[in-house]
């Protein structure tokens, strides 16, 4: 069968942020992400390169590999959402059914950074209708934790270290046990160790998240008595390999969460879909335009819930005009890096 030629565009777009954003591996004032739109037989389809600083590849180097026609993870699965964002649209399908989705409107939760105002950022939070919040922790900053417990008591709340905890701090984390929080995210770089068991002892429940970087490391994890459960990123490792490790988590009797990059509405998109599904825990499903200034796509998010977009692939809405009016850099992706159709 005679493949149609794809056209494949990389664009660097630069969003500020509305207010810094501090995990345990630095602060962040603005994201660098790269949207990739994919055409095949007219029909385009979208995906985002959206590497976290300190947590993923240089943005640098996904541009980089671009431009000379190579590969990194992030601008790997942005590719990939990309195509099966184009099929599915050409099919008529939605990317959010084949996970069984059992709902087209999803519970908020936001990210809460590190920090004095976190507690600040919280009530905002929970003004607008948000019932859940996941908190950045790290070694000697777990104070505003047990703040946001004390001011909601009601409030479902999971921490996120970053994988910032060690042999010598790890004890501090013990004290969450008291505070009824849902998870712990990556508490340690590598979660093969004794203390994330002591950690399970104490009735945390743990989460790996940077230790998923691809299928083969979730069914590693999932293999392991220590960890509670994975955390499925679209940003890191694609539509495609999303599906399938959500599947094999099922098959497992894990939970799964499924997160963000602080991307922009593109990258968000897929979490969003994701989310959607039955058994998707506690998923971190936030508005993107609560991070960014000014997102590209229109927000879906009212009253407390974002709303999953109807329509075929993705179902987003997207103004290829305005990605070019607000790209720093345009690059044209070589098709030989494009992967097979989904």
């Amino acid at each position: 069968m005679k493949q149609s030629p794809v056209d494949a565009t990389l664009y660097q777009l630069e969003l500020p942020l509305r207010a810094p954003f501090v995990t345990a591996t630095g602060e962040v004032t603005r994201r660098m992400v790269g949207i990739v739109a994919i055409t095949q037989e007219g029909v385009t389809g979208w995906g985002e390169a959206a590497p976290f600083p300190g947590q993923d590849e240089p943005f640098e180097a996904v541009m980089m590999a671009a431009r000379n026609g190579g590969m990194t993870p992030c601008l790997a699965a942005a590719v990939d959402e990309a195509v099966c964002d184009s099929i599915a649209r050409s099919r008529g399908e939605r990317l959010v059914d084949e996970l069984g989705a059992s709902t087209q409107q999803v519970p908020a939760s936001v990210a809460v950074s590190i920090g004095d105002d976190a507690l600040d950022h919280v009530e905002k939070a929970v003004a607008s209708g948000i019932g859940r919040v996941k908190v950045k922790i790290a070694p000697g900053r777990l104070g505003h934790v047990r703040r946001v417990r004390e001011h909601f008591p009601d409030l479902t709340i999971g921490v996120d270290a970053n994988g910032s905890f060690d042999a010598t701090n790890w004890m501090e984390l013990t004290s969450l046990k008291d505070l009824d929080v849902s998870y712990v995210e990556q508490p340690f770089a590598h979660l093969d160790r004794r203390e994330v068991g002591s950690l399970q002892s104490e009735g945390l429940s743990v989460f790996a998240d940077e230790s998923v970087r691809s299928v083969a490391d979730g069914v590693v994890l999932l293999d392991d008595p220590n960890v509670d459960g994975i955390v499925i990123k679209p940003g890191r490792l694609g539509w495609q390999a999303s599906i399938v490790l959500a599947q094999l988590t099922r098959e497992a009797g894990k939970r799964w969460r499924v997160s963000g990059l602080l991307e922009s509405g593109i990258g968000r998109v897929y979490t969003d879909l994701l989310a959607a599904a039955h058994d998707a825990y506690l998923p971190d499903v936030a508005p993107a335009d609560w991070f960014i200034s000014r997102d590209i796509v229109e927000s879906r998010y009212e009253q407390g819930v974002v709303t999953i977009p109807d329509g075929a692939g993705t179902g987003l809405v997207v103004d290829r005009d305005e990605v070019e009016t607000r790209a720093v850099e345009s690059v044209q992706i070589s098709g030989s890096v494009v992967p097979d159709p989904c």
